[in-house]
């Protein structure tokens, strides 16, 4: 084989190469973003498991006082 023709193989090779090289940047590129994507749907999904654990123990203090208003009420009317 000729040094020309070892040349062209070799240039083509590199050129797949770098096409190759330049696909998984752009995969890597996107799965970064989907990663950072999934970080911060993860952070308001934790924000969100709190604020619905603090809804709930208000729900249950406000619970709790109707009920002894109404055992207050009810005490009131047997006596």
């Amino acid at each position: 084989m000729d040094n020309s023709k070892i040349f062209d193989t070799l240039e083509r090779k590199i050129e797949k190469l770098l096409s190759r090289l330049s696909s998984l940047d752009d995969e890597n590129a996107k799965l970064k973003a989907d990663l950072a994507a999934a970080r911060k749907a993860e952070k308001d999904a934790a924000g969100s498991r709190d604020a619905v654990e603090r809804l709930e123990k208000d729900q249950e203090a406000v619970r709790e006082r109707l009920e002894k208003l109404i055992g207050s009420l009810e005490a009131a009317e047997k006596g």
